[in-house]
């Protein structure tokens, strides 16, 4: 149930609970049948209309009424539930709502789907009909190209460009499905913009992003002019690993670390080039290699860092089918499917921590011990006359030593009399007891509501 719908549900629950008795609101949550008015407001066919840039109309006709509250719920892909908002100044005759854009919020050719509803005064709720609308780029004439699972979109360039950008991901499609041992059965759509400016402002990302994938609607981007087939051998086939690594590994649970998805995505569109190669081994020399640890969520967007997560990415993947093979990065992809932790998903697949071929990997890139960022100690300030720099601050000429930060605090004296566990005369037991009660009739006043709440909202099928 969305947030917004909880809140609304929380205060009509409340105000019930305002105007009865303890018993008579629990007897009424208990044993009171629930009765469903009739219907009393009917919906006509609504439409949805899209504006790139600028957002999403909604309108609905209705006849009947009154109703005390009008609302939408709107749901995008990937969205666990719908989001509702309160319509606040509802027509006569239909309901209307703008999803305002114009600052981003949604990347193009996203498909939304939303419909209104109703609250009765008894707490009925009557859902309208759902509106299916795709937030297009309109920008731009779109022209298609299709073979097999992929479509190709495009607006500039010759019908041969498009051609040979969807052999690449036809080829690719079946090179990563291949390597992770799974068939892709559901079409892909790719999206191509020839220039920086129109590539930007369809998708709101800074100059060092070149491709983008959506696995929630299957859907990729890149920016690639249609003089440059070579960007495009490699960026077309480096989005739809993507889509076919997240349709093995998806799952409510946990997500694989970004190098993983990322260093798999640029090995098998174009392998451990030479290029991230002199990146890896410059930042060896250097002391800036990172740590797996470092590069778990997203990229630094710095084009001083980026590139380089990129190349200590596909490092570490060559490096994981140099010892462990194809098979054993089945085996890993197939244990982040089934929602294990980093650490379970490398002990199952290669018998060791994600901790422990972090340190292998830069081992292998003959880096003893990574340079440390982050939050460093503070250091030590001047101290007054008298004072030693190994005392404890108790007081002048004090040889304390200091308490070690990872020394656990000394153990609280036992009550006097006390034999250990808790003692009759401890007066925090007193306290647990009174707590103990609180929770319980807090539990007793949750479940109470809970049915109050229930009651509340009611839909008419």
């Amino acid at each position: 149930m969305n947030f917004l719908t909880n809140l609304h549900l929380g205060s009509r629950a409340r105000r019930r609970v305002a105007t009865l008795g303890f018993a008579s609101a629990l007897s009424l949550a208990l044993l009171a049948p629930a009765q469903v008015s009739a219907a009393s407001v009917s919906f006509g066919t609504p439409t949805a209309s899209s504006k790139f840039g600028t957002g999403i109309t909604f309108t609905q006709p209705y006849s009947g009424g009154p109703f005390d509250q009008a609302e939408i719920a709107i749901s995008l892909p990937g969205d666990v539930g719908p989001t509702v908002t309160g319509i606040t100044k509802p027509g006569t005759s239909s309901l209307s709502y703008s999803m305002d854009l114009s600052n981003g919020g949604l990347t193009p050719f996203t498909p939304v789907t939303a419909h209104f509803q109703v609250v009765l005064s008894d707490g009925t709720v009557i859902d309208g009909p759902d509106m299916h609308v795709t937030y297009a780029d309109d920008r731009f004439t779109w022209k298609s190209v299709t073979g097999g699972l992929v479509t190709i979109h495009w607006f500039q360039g010759t019908a041969s460009f498009a051609q040979q950008l969807l052999s690449y991901g036809q080829n690719g499609l079946a090179k990563a499905a291949q390597f992770f041992g799974t068939t892709e059965t559901k079409p892909i759509d790719f999206y191509v913009y020839p220039s920086q400016a129109a590539f930007a402002a369809g998708l709101s990302v800074p100059e060092t992003i070149g491709g983008q994938a959506q696995p929630g609607y299957r859907t990729c981007f890149a920016l690639i002019p249609p003089n440059d087939l070579a960007y495009g051998s490699t960026v077309v086939p480096h989005e739809l690993t993507h889509i076919v690594f997240a349709d093995i590994v998806s799952n409510p649970y946990h997500s694989p670390p970004r190098w993983l998805n990322e260093g798999l995505a640029v090995y098998l569109a174009e392998g451990y080039g030479s290029d991230n190669r002199q990146l890896v081994s410059q930042a060896v020399k250097n002391g800036t290699l990172a740590p797996l640890a470092a590069l778990a969520g997203y990229f630094s967007l710095d084009q001083t860092r980026i590139y380089l997560s990129y190349a200590e990415a596909v490092s570490a993947v060559d490096y994981m089918v140099r010892k462990y093979g194809q098979a054993g990065v089945q085996k890993l992809v197939k244990a982040y499917a089934a929602a294990s932790s980093d650490d379970e998903a490398f002990q199952k697949a290669f018998g060791v921590t994600l901790e422990a071929f972090d340190k292998a990997w830069m081992a292998d890139n003959k880096v003893a011990a990574p340079t440390q960022y982050g939050p460093q100690p503070a250091p030590t300030g001047p101290l007054p006359p008298g004072w030693s720099s190994s005392g404890g601050g108790t007081g002048p000429g004090s040889t304390e030593p200091p308490t070690s930060p990872t020394q656990a605090p000394p153990a609280s004296s036992a009550i006097p009399g006390s034999t250990g566990g808790s003692q009759s005369n401890d007066p925090s037991s007193a306290v647990l007891t009174a707590s103990a009660a609180i929770a319980a009739l807090g539990v007793l006043l949750l479940l109470v509501g809970g049915a109050l709440m229930a009651r509340e909202r009611r839909r008419v099928p």
